[in-house]
């Protein structure tokens, strides 16, 4: 699921689930659960870049969730919200369900910055790893850091392994894995760019 969106497509997808998402104004969204509705409402500034906005990106039948896109100030993001409590969890502006549905990538990147930060979580839980979606440069004295290669195309193998390609100026090299059912889990990386 993407919570990427411009309001068009977003319409699109309130109009599909018409009974549970609604925009009653401008800037209020509500979404409705088993037992109640859920009211996002955004904040000023509403510029491209600033203050909080929400935006309805779709529901996940088998997970029984609606992903909610959240823009705040340069950060696009997201959150889940569970449809038979209306609890809410941190998510990202993309989620990749595992097979099994208990874990999920989620997906965040700051407007301006290269590159995406991903972090795994249980379904409606704990994180299990955050990290850049690739790999950085180690500056010496007044050095920048730079993007040596980014992390592309995830995809779960199976529910503890997530994999990815490793894109060195956009060409794939190979692909890596990240085993999270470790109790400290870490990329397996191919040779390096």
């Amino acid at each position: 699921m993407d919570a990427f969106l411009t309001r068009d497509a977003e319409s699109k997808l309130i109009q599909q689930r018409s009974a549970q998402a609604r925009r009653p104004s401008e800037h209020l969204l509500e979404v409705k659960y088993a037992n109640g509705t859920k009211r996002f409402i955004d904040k000023p500034p509403h510029v491209d870049i600033g203050g909080t906005h929400w935006f309805y990106c779709g529901y996940n039948a088998a997970q029984n969730l609606h992903l909610i896109g959240h823009k705040v100030d340069s950060l696009f993001s997201g959150d889940i919200l569970r449809h038979s409590d209306g609890k809410t969890f941190k998510a990202g502006h993309t989620i990749l369900m595992s097979p099994a549905g208990k874990k999920f990538l989620a997906i965040e990147q700051q407007n301006g910055l290269d590159g995406e930060d991903w972090a795994v979580y249980k379904l409606y839980g704990k994180k299990l790893w955050q990290g850049y979606a690739g790999i950085l440069s180690t500056p010496k004295k007044n050095e920048y850091v730079t993007v040596i290669a980014q992390f592309v195309n995830p995809s779960w193998r199976d529910e503890d392994v997530l994999e990815a390609d490793l894109s060195c100026a956009d060409t794939v090299k190979g692909k890596l894995s990240l085993h999270v059912g470790k109790a400290s889990p870490g990329w397996f990386l191919p040779s390096a760019c």
